[in-house]
């Protein structure tokens, strides 16, 4: 058995501490995405999670104290990359069985589903990767299916800088509160995850896009504030949902998913700006198509850097 990798400034990030699976399991969900936990033994010890965001990237570990299945139907707007500091995992993508240790990580892209079998004793080492932190030349997009090998060059220096990073209490402080710090220490581990010489071809990017593509783009731009989920994309698009996500990751460098909620920002912010300032932005944020207002105005200021209410109307431009 591998002893676990000490991270001893993320412990102190320690987000919760639980025995109880439905506890945890809405705790997780806050800063990553919804998803259902299945125990696979009989016992089951207590949960923790560690987390804390540098610049655009959340960096954090989960231990769910016993053997247990993770079912994700989505990954919610970010790519998800892991591995494990201690103990193994099998993550199951469709038609891919990946097996992920302290030397092997899996990517997860923005809009795709996994389930992962964590060993009794598996800790997962996670962050989670703002798409707006890949743009420039240091890549495209991850591949949706992405099965990374720690032992590379290139990524064997990520791993030591990542682990520089947890080990250290004041670069790690610093990072998460110095905004100017933290866009450099997130600038080096994309630009290390990046590498193409990372032993996996984790990119694509093209300008020219296949009619599918357009056509899945004419339909979430016409139904906005519908309640559509990716299949209703895809039969728009008159392909299956793989071929839909595949060819938004490589043509347009995002998920379907991932982009259906750009536009609604987008949308969301021209209304915002536009009305007067009687309308409610709560009913704004329904009309483009949010329904949970605390996650629209989360994810507002993602994108905005500023809350819903704090954007500028106009009746206060004059």
């Amino acid at each position: 058995m591998r002893s676990a990798l000490r991270l001893p400034a993320l412990r102190r990030h320690r987000l919760f501490e639980s025995a109880d699976l439905d506890e945890t399991r809405e705790l997780i969900s806050r800063v990553m995405q919804p998803h259902l936990l299945f125990p696979r033994g009989r016992t089951h010890g207590r949960s923790h999670m560690d987390f804390v965001r540098v610049g655009r990237l959340g960096i954090g570990t989960i231990r769910f104290g016993g053997p247990i299945q993770v079912d994700v139907e989505a990954v919610d707007g970010y790519f998800l990359m892991m591995f494990c500091v201690a103990g193994n995992a099998e993550v199951h993508a469709p038609g891919r069985k990946i097996v992920v240790d302290d030397q092997h990580a899996v990517i997860r892209a923005p809009g795709e589903p996994f389930s992962a079998l964590l060993s009794p004793d598996c800790e997962q080492l996670i962050m989670r990767i703002d798409p707006a932190s890949l743009s420039g030349d240091s890549a495209s997009m991850f591949d949706a299916e992405a099965a990374v090998s720690l032992a590379s060059g290139p990524m064997r220096a990520w791993k030591e800088q990542l682990k520089l990073i947890a080990s250290s209490a004041d670069l790690l402080n610093i990072a998460a509160h110095n905004p100017a710090v933290g866009a450099h220490v997130e600038s080096l581990l994309v630009s290390l995850l990046c590498s193409q010489d990372a032993g996996h071809h984790a990119f694509s990017s093209s300008t020219i896009a296949p009619s599918f593509v357009r056509r899945a783009e004419e339909f979430m731009a016409a139904n906005l504030a519908a309640p559509i989920q990716l299949p209703d994309i895809a039969r728009a698009a008159g392909v299956p949902v793989r071929t839909l996500t595949e060819g938004f990751l490589r043509f347009r460098n995002i998920s379907p998913i991932s982009l259906i909620r750009q536009m609604r920002l987008d949308r969301a912010r021209q209304a915002i700006r536009e009305s007067k300032p009687e309308v409610r932005v709560a009913t704004i944020a329904l009309d483009c198509g949010f329904t949970h207002f605390g996650r629209f105005a989360q994810a507002y200021r993602d994108r905005f850097g500023e809350l819903p209410s704090e954007t500028s109307r106009r009746e206060q431009l004059r």
